[in-house]
């Protein structure tokens, strides 16, 4: 005995009652507010395309300038550039902690975008340690150069030791270097796993030069925790996080036209506790610490476990 077939409302009401009649008026108000939110995204876009070629205008001439000339003061200049670039994306910046001033330090970051250059350009006074790659990209390999930003080149082991000689040059002369020791981006949930080898540089300069009492200054290593927490006044979760990191595929360009679009963008950077390159007996050890310190920092950050 075979059971009847339920009785299907939806077939029943075509036939009775006829399709509903398609309504225009809801149509066209759906329409045009389409049109008016794609209108107002592009003009976002380029309000803050607007704002930051004219705070380039103000800026650039005399960075380059005074880098030339070597005037005094002139290592500033670049963060003021970074500064005016965040402001032009809305980018709000919430330092904790403070970064290590006085002896050369070297600032050992996780990595997530190129957002990261201008986020660490504009609060903490170093070089920046980067791959070769990043000279060719628009606006911000020009901006690492003025910076005087030291590209690696990975794959020529030749050039290793003329590297690792300037990065040493650097922190002798009293300079700041700021490394991403992952070797490349994550997706802004984790750190991958560090690249010890990129810490080669503390090895032969773990004693600097003789402070004004005659003293050697140690190499000092500072981690230093980047989180994305907001994305349009919304938390970051899986879903979003791919509006600010720059990972995996994905070009530079839509990237960057995606980043303008974005109507705000919080991030934290957290300045934790710095330490002696002493402490380490190999930079293996010391990169451990650094990855431990700078992972549970994220992590508990974006559960909300750490205000």
């Amino acid at each position: 005995m075979t059971m009847p077939k339920p009785f299907n409302y939806k077939y029943w009401a075509i036939i009775n009652i006829g399709p509903k009649p398609f309504n225009y008026k809801y149509w066209v108000v759906g329409r045009v507010n389409s049109i008016k939110a794609e209108n107002k995204k592009h003009m976002r876009e380029y309000y803050r395309i607007l704002k930051t070629l004219v705070f380039f205008a103000i800026l650039l001439p005399p960075t380059i300038i005074f880098k030339k000339l070597k005037f005094p003061g002139y290592k500033a200049w670049p963060h003021l550039v970074h500064r005016a670039i965040c402001f032009s994306l809305n980018i709000k910046v919430t330092k904790i902690g403070e970064p290590l001033e006085g002896p050369p330090t070297l600032f050992v970051c996780n990595h997530v975008s190129w957002i990261d250059i201008i986020v660490l350009g504009h609060i903490i006074k170093g070089c920046f340690i980067a791959k070769k790659e990043m000279i060719d990209w628009p606006i911000l390999g020009y901006l690492s150069s003025l910076q005087r930003t030291i590209f690696i080149d990975r794959e020529r082991r030749g050039d290793v030791i003329e590297q690792r000689k300037e990065m040493q040059d650097r922190m002798h002369n009293g300079d700041n270097l700021i490394l991403f020791p992952e070797g490349t981006t994550s997706d802004g949930g984790r750190v991958l796993p560090f690249k010890s080898s990129l810490f080669g540089v503390t090895e032969t300069a773990m004693h600097l030069q003789p402070d004004e009492h005659g003293q050697l200054q140690e190499l000092m290593v500072q981690p230093v925790t980047v989180v994305y927490k907001k994305i349009n006044n919304m938390p970051t979760i899986r879903a979003n996080r791919s509006n600010v990191a720059w990972y995996g595929d994905l070009e530079m360009g839509p990237h960057l036209k995606g980043v303008l679009n974005l109507l705000k963008v919080e991030v934290e950077v957290h300045f934790h506790e710095p330490v002696s390159r002493n402490l380490f007996k190999t930079r293996k050890e010391l990169s451990a610490y650094c990855q431990r310190t700078i992972e549970n920092r994220l992590l508990s950050s974006l559960r909300g476990k750490f205000n």
